[in-house]
């Protein structure tokens, strides 16, 4: 396990974070200079913190009070960055040996055919980067990193310059490489769909602080405040006033009207609250669905909506006597394209949708 304890200040914001990465991938997640890649610089010895503590599995990389800062090449990190930094004039089998220059020929040649062949890229070894499409660039920086052997895996947005397809097809070869290898692996990304994809641990960063560290799926039904909740995709906020709060649920008064939410027991009658939810969570009821009566429902019409091939995103106006603000809508939905199709929804503009209950934030 990597543990962490890091402070640096830097001209916008103080760096200043508490981490345990335990073996496993944990996503560094977080908005344009959050203070992340500076966190991976850190760790890798790149750049000297102000202050703090960074050990892996007990041997200690840095340690202001102790006087202790281990040199990069001695902190057996694996590091892939967003450019990978191969070199031109060498070949792929020679990017790839680079760190195994004190090993003998025969045994750092069967070493790079292996490692090749594990990521996809057996007989490239006479090929030059520049021969190679940006996926296959990307193998190769990973085959340097992991050839080494490293007690740990620094990516910093690996995938970001690829198309989708080759996005894909490297996610499913990291968590492969993961298992393989069993390493910790600390990797940056600005997408959140690939944060809960790839990540067994989760750690919200923004301006330097370490706002929520928890399971993807803990972060999305229980962000501790209104940024995580919007970084992570809720997109449809709503101010009310606690009415009850039981161990059940509570009831809570948003607009015109009472929403019934998860419980929060830190909250009591009277108390204000901000609810979130996202928006494919919201559901549209069907036409000729029976009429039940249903929790947290209301009754609108879509007054805009936007598509791009593969969701639709519909802004809909609740009906007078149940608005939750005063905006020109009240809610956010995402729906596919084939229920888009399939509703019918470009010719009927007036729906009931349901914010199922467990489905509501309360943050």
């Amino acid at each position: 396990m990597l543990a962490l304890r890091l402070y640096k200040r830097l001209p916008s914001f103080d760096l200043d974070l508490s981490l345990d990465v335990p073996p496993g991938i944990t996503a560094l997640f977080g908005p344009s200079g959050a203070g992340k890649s500076m966190t991976l610089a850190c760790i890798a010895g790149l750049a000297r913190p102000d202050a703090g503590r960074i050990a892996l599995n007990g041997f200690v990389f840095y340690d202001s009070v102790a006087g202790v800062n281990i040199p990069p090449q001695r902190r057996r990190i694996g590091y892939v960055m967003q450019d990978y930094l191969l070199f031109p004039h060498l070949t792929v089998g020679e990017n790839v040996a680079f760190g195994l220059h004190r090993v003998p020929r025969r045994e750092r040649n069967a070493r790079v055919a292996v490692m090749l062949e594990r990521v996809g890229l057996a007989g490239y070894e006479a090929r030059r980067p520049q021969e190679l499409s940006g996926g296959q660039q990307q193998r190769v920086a990973l085959a340097r990193a992991l050839i080494t052997e490293p007690k740990i895996l620094l990516l910093d947005e690996p995938f970001s310059a690829l198309d989708a397809p080759t996005r894909a097809a490297l996610r499913r070869d990291l968590l492969d490489l993961q298992r393989a290898f069993r390493l910790p692996v600390i990797f940056i990304t600005h997408d959140f769909g690939e944060a809960y994809l790839l990540a067994h641990q989760l750690a919200v960063l923004v301006e330097g602080k370490l706002l929520q560290c928890a399971t993807p799926a803990e972060v999305v039904a229980r962000p501790v405040n209104h940024q995580v909740a919007q970084l992570t995709g809720s997109r449809n906020f709503m101010r009310g006033r606690v009415l009850t709060s039981t161990e059940e649920g509570m009831s809570v008064h948003v607009g015109d009207l009472t929403l019934e939410t998860p419980p929060a027991p830190w909250l009591r009658p009277g108390d204000t609250v901000t609810l979130a939810i996202r928006p494919e969570r919201i559901l549209l009821v069907r036409k000729d669905a029976p009429v039940l009566p249903r929790r947290n429902a209301l009754q609108g019409v879509i007054v805009d909506e936007l598509c791009d091939g593969f969701t639709c995103t519909l802004f809909l106006r609740s009906e007078a006597g149940s608005r939750l603000g005063t905006d020109a809508y009240d809610l956010e939905i995402v729906v596919p394209v084939y229920i888009y199709e399939r509703l019918r929804i470009a010719e009927d503009r007036r729906w009931t949708v349901v914010l199922p209950q467990e489905a509501i934030q309360v943050v």
